[in-house]
């Protein structure tokens, strides 16, 4: 009788451990998610601040390009194209930034969640261990049990 009050206990422990592994894994993931909006927003608010910083610069170049009689063409042209291509450049390199972010933080919620799985399964198989394995010195069969 012994054996299968132990046997019951294992299997509460096992499935208490596996609800606390599940809320863990569900807190990684709520973390991560978290992180990530964080970042797209971040991003989002970013790209519409060099947008408007751009619309300026673009015009505060026209306007002084007008002012000093050039108007549209050569010189101008490429002073204009210049400030264009260099906020893409950077545009493309905050992306890069932000997209190595959020790799990094799936890799990290992705290993939290294996080691916690890790974690789980060495516990159910200590515990499996314990009942089934070394009895007073000798070994225990199931049919011992």
């Amino acid at each position: 009788m012994g054996a299968l009050s132990s046997l019951a206990t294992v299997g509460l422990n096992l499935a208490l451990a596996q609800q606390a592994s599940q809320r863990q894994s569900d807190d990684v993931k709520a973390e991560r998610d978290r992180q990530i909006r964080a970042i797209r927003q971040r991003d989002e608010e970013q790209r519409r601040q060099q947008e408007e910083a751009l619309r300026r610069r673009l015009a505060s170049q026209r306007a002084r390009a007008g002012a000093a009689g050039v108007g549209s063409g050569g010189s101008a042209d490429a002073v204009l194209r210049g400030l264009i291509e260099q906020a893409e450049a950077s545009e493309q390199a905050r992306a890069a930034t932000s997209n190595r972010q959020i790799s990094d933080i799936r890799r990290s919620a992705s290993r939290s969640r294996r080691n916690n799985l890790l974690d789980l399964a060495g516990g159910a198989g200590g515990s499996a261990l314990s009942l089934f394995g070394r009895r007073s010195g000798s070994l225990t069969s199931l049919l011992d049990l």
